[in-house]
């Protein structure tokens, strides 16, 4: 309702993009809390570091793989 449909996005690519950025924030968690298990404090204090740490991840994987899904098509039709 409030987006239009834009038959430029590539579903997978988007779906690659999920799994980078679960698998960041996961492994960030992970570090995280060993290191404040173990030292006592935490490696990334903020909450709100990690979330655009995630959200930049998921933007940048999302258009590298654009750009690259660019460039092999491109080289199939020549």
């Amino acid at each position: 309702m409030f987006f239009k449909h834009n038959e430029n996005i590539k579903q997978k690519n988007v779906n690659i993009a999920c799994w980078s950025t679960f698998t960041v924030w996961a492994v960030l968690l992970l570090i995280n809390s060993f290191y404040e298990f173990f030292m006592d404090k935490e490696f990334i204090a903020s909450s709100f570091t990690i979330l655009v740490i995630g959200l930049v991840v998921f933007f940048i994987v999302e258009a590298f793989l654009n750009i690259y899904d660019r460039k092999s098509e491109r080289s199939r039709n020549l």
